[in-house]
């Protein structure tokens, strides 16, 4: 039996074919010949469900597997090990050098954990005034599996990230840093441990001496922050979280750019949760429950069976898995939006107006600038002025980010909202002008008007 409650007889079939795909598509290679070809298909008892069970495989990358031994009480930020890397010119054309570094992090419960950060000098010189600043370009990871990671698909796959923002600020001539904020459970849209991660690469990358250097490279640039979707999560939290987490990085962190953000994943349920957009969803929720395991109880046999078998997957795997559209609740046997534990997680991973009740301080704000960027601008789909329009992102809606930079401008933060055309995927085209330009100001100390305080 599938479920512990009746599904409708359509949500029924989708659930067993997501089932089917996740076991077909989402196994890693390294995984062994399955000793009967339905197995995976078998959810396991109910004893048997630990949290364990649903992490990602482990990674080759031995910082993962058998990361050092630290003192927990090591600050946030410190680099632990070191490594030069060579990246690919089809990921960074304008490559100079680079290092990953194994930095000392915490996780949304205020648990020690290592990060790694890549930190990357480009060939193009700085042409603008003062040091060559930081960008810390947090990339659309949305994945559940460590190999996904951006320290290991920058060095060993193709195309990390489309359009090619960090192509485009390495020929600009940052400095960059890179990080798997997503951590060694790999978790997915947990906004607070992805936000802490960003700001101790930060960190770990304004301290890092190169060998042979007499000191770090980026110890006084300007640092600013860009990223996309599931990199927006990141990026939003970061910047929410830096007056309490990273204090020393207030008037060093200028500016933060953040487009197509999820910023309430309750109020997603209407647009994403079963819909083309699903894929996704649910591996949003998934890597949540690797912050708060809480949620595999919840999980149904079918659920079971779904979560242990995309624990693996990649960006593109949990896009195309919106094929098969099923809910979140023919995962679960409970209805997740009305169940307490989904909403009270969804609540504390809530970005904007920072909510004491569900365990946020009143001095997350961010202090530095923000752009907040969304696929809502109408399109003329004809030559003449008054012709049909296009509707802007329908998964994350733009009344949702408009909302975003509402509640921090009435938090006190400086805040500009930017829309661009398009839906969810073609805005991340449309915004690169617009995004990258306004991080070049930032970077460059340009007056920022444009904001909510100006």
């Amino acid at each position: 039996m599938w479920s512990r409650r009746p599904l409708r007889p359509g949500t029924a079939i989708a659930a067993a074919a997501l089932a089917a795909a996740c076991v077909l598509g989402g196994l890693p290679a390294a995984v062994p010949a399955l000793a009967h070809p339905l197995a995976a298909l078998q959810p396991v008892p109910p004893h048997e469900r630990t949290p364990a069970r649903y992490l990602p495989s482990p990674s080759p990358d031995p910082w993962y597997s058998s990361p050092p031994g630290v003192d927990p009480a090591t600050p946030h930020g410190t680099v632990l090990a070191s490594r030069p890397v060579t990246i690919p010119t089809h990921n960074v054309r304008n490559f100079g050098r680079g290092w990953q570094v194994l930095v000392q992090s915490t996780d949304s419960h205020d648990r020690p954990q290592q990060i790694v950060s890549t930190i990357i000098e480009p060939a193009t010189p700085w042409s603008g005034p003062g040091p060559r600043p930081l960008v810390a370009f947090n990339a659309t990871i949305d994945s559940l599996g460590l190999t996904c990671m951006p320290s290991y698909a920058l060095l060993h796959e193709f195309n990390l990230e489309m359009p090619p923002y960090l192509q485009i600020l390495a020929e600009r001539g940052y400095g960059l840093v890179v990080t798997d904020f997503e951590g060694p459970r790999a978790a997915y849209a947990a906004g607070r441990a992805n936000g802490r991660a960003v700001l101790d690469g930060i960190r770990a990358a304004r301290g890092f001496v190169p060998p042979g250097h007499a000191g770090p490279l980026f110890a006084d640039s300007r640092v600013v922050q860009v990223g996309y979707s599931g990199g927006g999560i990141a990026t939003g939290w970061a910047a929410q979280l830096q007056p309490v987490y990273a204090p020393e990085l207030t008037g060093v962190l200028v500016g933060s750019s953040l487009g197509g953000v999820p910023a309430d994943y309750a109020e997603l349920f209407d647009t994403m949760d079963g819909t083309v957009a699903a894929g996704l969803y649910r591996a949003a929720v998934l890597g949540l429950a690797r912050e708060h395991p809480e949620l595999y109880p919840l999980l149904s046999d079918t659920g079971d069976v779904v979560a242990h078998g995309l624990r693996d997957s990649c960006a593109a795997a949990n896009t195309a898995g919106g094929l098969v559209p099923a809910p979140l609740s023919a995962l679960t046997h409970v209805d997740p939006r009305t169940d307490p534990t989904v909403l009270r997680i969804m609540a504390r991973n809530r970005l904007g107006r920072p909510d004491p009740a569900h365990g946020a301080d009143p001095r997350e704000v961010p202090t530095g600038p923000v752009q907040v960027w969304n696929g809502d601008a109408v399109v003329p789909i004809g030559p003449a002025p008054g012709s049909e329009q296009g509707p802007g992102d329908r998964h994350i809606p733009a009344w949702t980010a408009r909302r975003l930079a509402a509640e921090w401008c009435a938090a006190g933060a400086d805040v500009e909202y930017t829309p661009v055309a398009g839906e969810h995927v073609t805005a991340a085209y449309t915004a690169v002008g617009p995004a990258l330009d306004w991080v070049d100001d930032r970077a460059r100390g340009r007056a920022f008007t444009s904001g909510c305080r100006s």
